[in-house]
């Protein structure tokens, strides 16, 4: 017995406590259920996530996703989510539901003319704080004014894409001219001449409504210059009637070849966007002329980053803005797509080296930037505008003379008055 005991004393004494804790797992184990996520070592600021939603083309699109994995390799502790409707009626639908109901992205990219009337519902967070002195100099006075409202400034120019005047150097040669007629006076004169010695369709207006809108402008006196105002006055209807006699289908013009095929087709004149121009090759570019001092309105067809009044990431939207709206980003987009940049800087550069293929031409910084600046659209633009885009559409494709066309503009305007 006295053994026995002996024995299972010295088993008791040496055997390990079974109950013991096991030692912590040195190094990293992938199959470990528990680890948590790897940290960023000597990085302790926490990660922080915003959303952001804009309405361009697929391949505009794909290069903003380009310029934010740039972002994010330079701020690894901000989390962009980033989504694309292509309509911009969508875009606009949406956003405005989102914001009411207290769910939208952090930053919004918009059409220029519906900031105010978003601002003017209370859905937006001012940008006055983040837009330094410098900042401001550096973006365009016309592409800032259709951003305020209320004392305040509510997005951040992004880029713009205004409708030019071009007109064919051959024909204008022919007619003794060296620069486009200044008034409608003078203009109609040259088409009279034109039309006496056989021409008959002298002007391209396409099916966009913006660039009708754009033609009309340009000829407009500077006390009636607006797109809030357009086509609400007898002159600048009297003058689209008689511009519709001189206008071919705007099926007919192939943007691509435009200064060769206005010289086969003996077109005069022409309204396009600046980044269909640019497209152009320089060959093509060589035979039109554009023309300066019609230039209007320069914010239609712009757009901006607008922030989320609701939003609680205000201030990291407003870094990775600042990113996205840099001279160098401004810069590839305008080489890539042809969109002016919201930079006077860029503007400043081709007056000293480059092509309009690498910078916006430098005659361009005083006409974005000089007085009379536009007055900015009213809150209701939106809707207005979109009437008269859907009653140009009819006209357009044949379902209503011009004459109702005018009409059906000017009797709702009437009745808004």
């Amino acid at each position: 017995m006295i053994l026995a005991g002996a024995v299972l004393l010295s088993v008791i004494l040496f055997v390990p406590n079974l109950d013991s804790p096991k030692p912590a797992a040195t190094g990293n184990n992938s199959n470990d259920a528990n680890a948590g996520p790897v940290s960023d070592e000597g990085n302790d600021e926490p990660m922080e996530s915003i959303v952001v939603t804009v309405s361009m083309p697929a391949e505009q699109f794909a290069y903003l996703e380009e310029a934010n994995e740039r972002f994010k390799a330079k701020s690894p502790n901000m989390q962009v989510e980033l989504s694309n409707i292509e309509s911009s009626e969508e875009a606009y639908s949406a956003w405005k539901q989102d914001l009411m109901l207290g769910s939208s992205s952090d930053i919004m990219l918009m059409d220029s003319g519906w900031v105010r009337e978003f601002a003017v519902m209370g859905l937006l967070e001012p940008v006055d704080s983040v837009n330094t002195a410098n900042t401001f100099s550096d973006q365009p006075a016309k592409l800032l004014a259709p951003l305020k409202w209320n004392s305040y400034l509510w997005g951040i120019p992004y880029d713009a894409d205004p409708t030019i005047m071009v007109w064919n150097k051959a024909l204008l040669t022919e007619q003794s001219r060296n620069e486009p007629p200044k008034d409608w006076t003078g203009f109609m004169e040259l088409a009279n001449q034109l039309t006496a010695s056989g021409s008959k369709s002298l002007l391209y207006l396409p099916g966009d409504f913006s660039e009708t809108a754009a033609w009309l402008d340009g000829w407009s006196l500077e006390d009636k210059r607006g797109a809030g105002y357009l086509l609400l006055n007898d002159e600048s209807a009297n003058r689209l009637e008689e511009t519709a006699s001189l206008t071919i289908p705007s099926t007919v013009l192939n943007k691509r070849l435009l200064g060769t095929e206005m010289e086969n087709q003996r077109l005069l004149v022409s309204v396009i966007p600046w980044s269909d121009y640019k497209e152009l090759s320089g060959t093509e570019q060589d035979k039109l002329l554009i023309d300066k001092s019609k230039l209007r309105n320069l914010w239609l067809g712009s757009r901006s980053f607008v922030v989320a009044a609701n939003s609680e990431k205000a201030e990291a939207a407003f870094s990775w803005i600042k990113e996205m709206t840099t001279v160098t980003e401004q810069g590839n987009v305008y080489e890539r797509f042809g969109k002016l940049p919201a930079k006077n800087s860029l503007y400043e550069i081709s007056g000293y080296s480059g092509t309009i293929a690498q910078y916006p031409p430098s005659w361009l910084l005083p006409v974005l930037n000089d007085e009379p600046v536009s007055e900015p659209p009213a809150p209701d633009w939106h809707k207005e505008w979109n009437r008269w885009q859907a009653l140009w559409k009819l006209y357009v494709s044949g379902a209503v003379d011009i004459t109702s066309f005018i009409d059906s503009v000017t009797a709702s305007s009437s009745d808004k008055q």
